[in-house]
């Protein structure tokens, strides 16, 4: 994701102050437009100060060819901006520049540099980001952020440091196809894995020249944001199983690509926590294999998915079948405007939720009932805010959303 367009940066003449903070896949400020092959000069004329904030994909302000002048400007400071290599290709003209700040996070300690002007502003900050790669060998958790080259170096051998005490990586920006499983095995005490804007087809893919060495067992915590090309967590799903078995939190933002989540060859026995958001090619979450699977799972919450029509898809035979969430406690459906139930399976199915004490759903116009078959969920009191009975829950699912409904028509923009 980018901000703004060299010709929306010919708008702001009287820009005075750019502050950007918290923008999770926000890659750089200006992108490109026209002919990059040609030199173009970007003026921001009364700009004086510039601020960046936990901005963890951002890796310059432009990577095209153009060239940059800001003549008024007198502050610029970059806080856990962990990914910024460099502010800009071409030239950069800053006359009025005198305080520039790089700060970052160090494990629990903060750390500063105060960039030398005349240095220049590109090589500054080309230090501080190699100084924020170094590992320390004493540290045992550290969060680590990459690009996908520095993968690629890992992977090869390039780096020396020691990445066995890394418990967090984060990856950003990698324009491989997927992550090749002997990367683990550099970082054997992981326990989180983060994969943002990033050219994945595939999670893990195992190198045909390559001798698989092993499983990695202890990674707990998966996520992925803006995955905009990826299909499949893997399409050798099974080869996976000792991977995806240690998982307790699965967490999905943006994968528009992404047709259905987890794969029924694989098992994801010990997940507790599963989020998914805003991934629009969905159009169900799992299979009932699957589903069966999932014996610990206490958290469940679909956000946005606008082509989800069913949450489980049946699968296998016609047969009479049973499929439970022994330990679901939160059940959360939002904002999914093509969902018509959560299984729609056969009139002999059952569906039962044992734990099940909260559900919540919510701008799902299209559903008017739960499931098909049977539906069980003894310990359920409350719908929303609304008491609600076992009995009663298709009823309160139809009335809730006629109440969305009437509600938007009355206040177009509105949310409950």
């Amino acid at each position: 994701m980018k901000l703004i367009t060299p010709s929306t940066v010919r708008s702001l003449v009287q820009l005075k102050e750019m502050s950007v903070e918290e923008c999770e896949t926000l890659i750089e400020i200006v992108e490109n437009e026209g002919d990059t092959t040609r030199c173009t000069e970007i003026i921001f004329n009364n700009l004086k100060k510039l601020f960046f904030r936990k901005l963890e994909s951002l890796t310059c302000f432009c990577s095209w060819n153009y060239s940059f002048n800001f003549p008024s400007l007198e502050e610029l400071t970059i806080v856990e901006c962990p990914n910024m290599k460099t502010f800009s290709q071409e030239i950069l003209d800053t006359p009025k520049l005198t305080k520039a700040i790089c700060r970052w996070k160090n494990g629990r300690n903060w750390e500063k540099k105060n960039i030398d002007i005349e240095s220049g502003l590109n090589t500054n900050i080309q230090q501080a980001y190699k100084k924020q790669k170094q590992v320390d060998s004493n540290l045992k958790e550290l969060k680590l952020t990459l690009s996908g080259r520095d993968v690629k170096s890992i992977w090869q051998g390039e780096f020396q440091e020691n990445f066995g005490k890394v418990k967090t990586l984060q990856l950003i920006k990698d324009e491989y196809a997927n992550i090749p499983l002997q990367i683990l095995n550099k970082f054997n005490s992981l326990e989180k894995l983060i994969l943002k804007v990033s050219s994945y087809e595939e999670i893990f893919s195992f190198e045909e020249d390559k001798e698989y060495t092993g499983a990695h067992t202890k990674l707990k915590i998966l996520e992925f944001w803006g995955l905009f090309n990826l299909k499949c967590i893997s399409k050798q799903g099974s080869r996976f199983n000792s991977i995806f078995q240690s998982l307790h939190s699965l967490e999905v933002n943006h994968c528009h690509n992404l047709m259905t989540l987890l794969p029924s060859s694989t098992s994801f026995e010990n997940l507790t926590t599963l989020m998914v958001s805003y991934c629009n090619g969905m159009q169900n979450l799992m299979s009932s294999s699957t589903a069966k699977s999932l014996v610990r799972l206490e958290d469940l919450s679909i956000k946005g998915c606008e082509m989800m029509i069913e949450v489980l898809a049946k699968e296998g035979d016609t047969e009479k079948g049973e499929i439970v969430f022994e330990k679901l406690k939160k059940l959360y459906l939002y904002s999914l405007e093509s969902l018509t139930c959560f299984y729609y399976g056969n009139k002999y199915d059952n569906l039962k939720f044992p734990c099940l004490e909260s559900l919540k759903v919510t701008e799902c116009s299209k559903m008017k009932t739960f499931s098909r078959g049977g539906l069980s969920m003894p310990r359920l009191k409350y719908l929303n805010s609304r008491y609600c009975l076992e009995s009663d829950i298709d009823r309160t699912i139809q009335q809730l959303q006629n109440d969305c409904s009437e509600l938007w028509k009355r206040f177009p923009g509105s949310r409950v």
